[in-house]
């Protein structure tokens, strides 16, 4: 049986992986001149540094996240931060520190809730928790990519379950040592050609023949690859274009995020605890720190987003000049819209979610599936899982 994967980004590579190791024969088809898909990084000449799509945080309970990297050997490719999250009100410049597992009591009250009603939104669960608007809400709105009054809280549950509930360990957070591609690309292909993977990249699939539900054939600008009886296909592409390939896909609406990137002329003097601080009271929610580059990270961007890239460029840089006290200007920047992010996560389109299979031999991968977990990298990876498993159960491809 050969598995055809469709997509190198996260979900792709973490599909293509746990294939070539149960012993499918795996083609992995990019569109792109590169894998990465979001998950990926660039030398980005405006500013002369190397940068990512977007600054992602994760935690110790992502357990499929660090089984992908444990197989690609990139295990220290992530650096440790405190557990506590070191917080700024920027509108009157107070830090504090906010650790998760003592503010966690006053989530249990909420935890039946959360679980019980599939229509039930974040803050009709949480608000009035302690410190719900100064630490609840911005987690939430980090990790849903969704306002909390319309975010589903049992899909947020769900994250607390496998996080802060499983102790200090699993709410540690992570951040990438260099970069995204470095962390979770690179080695993932090198690990996916020792396991003898076809990886053809800059191959966009323009047509997915069916018939009678089967896949039968992919079509390439180069080629045509008919599909033999044993053989499988896994979408692992964005929402909108596995919907252009495959009519009859539910309509996901989607959630934009903004992210800015500011290069110094010299370190900021003034380095929040772990590399990164939430945000509270301004435009921007998080901000990272590697170096002398400045990373800003905002969620459920839908207004914002309509903004010019100048508008952009000085409300961030308000905000990064004030919670780092810097008062010269950037020496360069970069800002980077990302209008369909992820998928708007209210419980009505969580009930839309596709799962992993759509055909006798056709299959979705993306963390737009049903993970039962948001549009973050452990579902990505996890839905790479979940696919490749539908694959190998599946009557037809055993």
């Amino acid at each position: 049986m050969t598995l055809h994967v469709v997509g190198a980004g996260l979900a792709g590579l973490s599909c293509a992986l746990t294939a070539a190791d149960s012993g499918l024969d795996v083609v992995l088809h990019e569109s792109a001149g590169q894998a990465g898909g979001r998950c990926r990084s660039w030398l980005e000449p405006s500013i002369g540094e190397v940068i990512d799509n977007g600054t992602h945080m994760v935690v110790g309970g992502n357990r499929a996240l660090f089984g992908y990297l444990h197989r690609i050997g990139a295990s220290d490719r992530l650096v440790a931060a405190p557990t506590a999250f070191p917080m700024i009100d920027l509108a009157d410049g107070a830090p504090w520190t906010a650790t998760p597992l003592r503010l966690l009591p006053s989530l249990l009250a909420s935890a039946w809730r959360m679980r019980a009603d599939p229509n039930a939104t974040i803050a009709q669960c949480l608000d009035g928790s302690r410190n719900y608007r100064r630490f609840w809400e911005p987690i939430a709105l980090a990790v849903m990519n969704t306002p909390a009054e319309e975010a589903s809280a049992r899909v947020f549950r769900r994250v607390l379950a496998r996080t802060l509930w499983r102790g200090q360990a699993a709410s540690r957070p992570y951040v990438v040592r260099q970069s995204l591609s470095d962390t979770f690309v690179v080695p993932a292909l090198a690990a996916l050609a020792s396991a003898g993977a076809t990886i053809r990249l800059g191959q966009p699939l323009r047509r997915l023949a069916m018939a009678d539900g089967r896949a039968v054939a992919l079509e390439f600008d180069d080629q045509t690859v008919p599909l033999g009886s044993q053989d499988g296909v896994v979408l692992a592409l964005p929402w909108t274009v596995a919907a252009g390939l495959l009519p009859g896909l539910p309509d996901l609406p989607s959630s934009p995020i903004v992210n800015a990137h500011f290069r110094l002329t010299v370190p900021p003097s003034k380095l929040p605890s772990g590399g990164f601080v939430g945000l509270l009271g301004g435009t921007a929610q998080w901000l990272f720190v590697r170096d002398h580059v400045v990373s800003v990270t905002v969620s459920a961007a839908g207004g914002l987003a309509e903004r010019s890239i100048g508008e952009l460029r000085q409300l961030l840089w308000a905000d990064v000049s004030n919670a780092l006290e810097i008062q010269d200007l950037p020496f360069a920047s970069r800002v980077i819209k990302e209008k369909r992010a992820t998928i708007f996560h209210s419980p009505a389109v969580e009930a839309l979610r596709p799962t992993a299979h759509a055909g006798e031999n056709l299959f979705l991968a993306g963390d737009w599936t049903a993970t039962g977990l948001p549009c973050t990298l452990e579902g990505a990876i996890r839905s790479g899982i979940i696919a490749t498993r539908a694959a190998r159960a599946a009557p037809h491809l055993r």
